[in-house]
């Protein structure tokens, strides 16, 4: 091949790309916009159903004619509005208490607490977590109560502690977060962030008239595959680069309701080193390519930029299984399961991220993605060189 044409092709159609308004909304505006807004809006739904629900789960119902004025004080004290309700179930059906709570005796002669909750609503979630909260501490101080009468230590109660040690490091807590999320992310935006750069190199193309004038110079075929590959896989990398970009600076940025100490952590540091970034580019060259060859040669076969849509949108959608697959919790990348396409590169990519995986299985990745890469290439090539494809209609 030719360096000289293949950097001519190459500027050609990242120009072409740059031009196109649909191609330059999903590669940049999209990315950068959508993330946020998405982000902006989650935050501010979840804080306003908290708000609401912080609210609403302050009313709850107790039936009158069992309760106790204990019970009635002891709600009162946990911040609750105690409201005597004749029909709890009812009460919380319709919404006019978060939960109720009724006091009766059980078999053995002691008294019973029910409580009555719809575990579907967040209000009456808090209101039943609360209400449980309040009656063990009611129970703690009546024993608290009767061992003081018998002369006994209140030191009964706790006969030992319990206390959990997390062993991982900051930085390791910080990657299992960000390698699960970020390799799903990259991976399915090397396929959905690409379709519209390479749909416009190709089908894009036959629509204009402009392919006949392009296989009429003096480029062979594998220099154009290879030229608009370059392009495609540039494009791709660039919508990936800015939507994790701007999902790390949502995610940081954003809030969330009350994160746990350990998840707020985790969020807050990106741990991205110029280590991590090398052992990533690495990784997702072959796959960036892999998949700017498929979508090329797929894209190849529509007569027009619809049908080419219609053609890679189940792709994207395949991609997304093994995908999301490489998030689940639990799975270490042995040397078989180094070799499955996309999965393979999730799972390395969260390994890197945690700072842990082993040489074969990074050594078997890159190798495997190297092959896939070849042979999606090579498919491009010889759908490019199909005269009844090129010019079919």
């Amino acid at each position: 091949m030719r360096p000289a044409l293949l950097a001519t092709i190459y500027r050609k159609e990242l120009l072409d790309v740059a031009r196109d308004r649909r191609t330059l909304i999903s590669m940049v505006v999209a990315p950068v916009a959508a993330v946020p807004l998405l982000m902006l809006a989650m935050s501010y739904f979840m804080s306003s159903v908290e708000s609401k629900s912080r609210e609403e789960s302050v009313t709850v119902g107790y039936f009158e004619s069992g309760a106790s004025a204990t019970l009635v004080e002891t709600l009162k004290a946990a911040g609750f509005k105690p409201v005597a309700t004749a029909d709890l179930k009812a009460g919380v059906e319709s919404k006019r208490i978060a939960a109720g709570i009724e006091q009766s005796r059980g078999e053995s002669g002691a008294p019973l607490f029910v409580i009555y909750a719809d575990l579907t609503r967040p209000a009456s979630q808090m209101a039943a977590s609360g209400i449980r909260s309040a009656l063990d501490e009611l129970k703690n101080e009546q024993v608290k109560g009767r061992l003081k009468e018998l002369g006994a230590p209140e030191s009964l109660l706790t006969p030992f502690e319990i206390k959990r040690v997390n062993i991982a490091p900051e930085r390791r807590m910080a990657g299992a977060f960000w390698g699960s999320i970020i390799g799903y992310v990259v991976l399915l935006l090397m396929f959905s962030g690409g379709m519209y750069p390479t749909i416009d190199m190709t089908a894009g193309e036959k629509e204009r008239r402009t392919l006949e004038v392009f296989l009429a110079s003096p480029a062979s075929r594998n220099e154009i595959v290879m030229g608009k590959l370059m392009a495609a896989t540039t494009a791709t990398f660039l919508t990936a680069a800015l939507s994790v970009t701007s999902l790390v600076f949502s995610l940081r940025r954003g809030g969330f309701g009350n994160f746990s100490a350990e998840l707020r952590q985790m969020v807050s540091r990106v741990p991205i080193d110029p280590a991590t970034i090398a052992l990533l580019f690495v990784v997702l060259v072959p796959t960036a390519v892999m998949a700017a060859s498929i979508m090329i040669a797929v894209a190849l076969f529509a007569r027009s930029f619809k049908e080419a849509q219609s053609y890679l949108t189940p792709i994207i959608f395949l991609v997304g299984v093994p995908a999301i697959a490489g998030m689940l919790p639990g799975l270490e990348l042995t040397p078989a399961l180094a070799a499955i396409p996309i999965f393979n590169v999730t799972q390395l990519i969260k390994g890197i991220f945690l700072g842990s995986f082993s040489t074969m299985a990074f050594a078997i990745t890159l190798a495997s993605s190297l092959v896939y890469a070849g042979l999606a290439f090579l498919f491009a090539v010889r759908i490019f060189k199909n005269e009844s494809v090129l010019f079919r209609t």
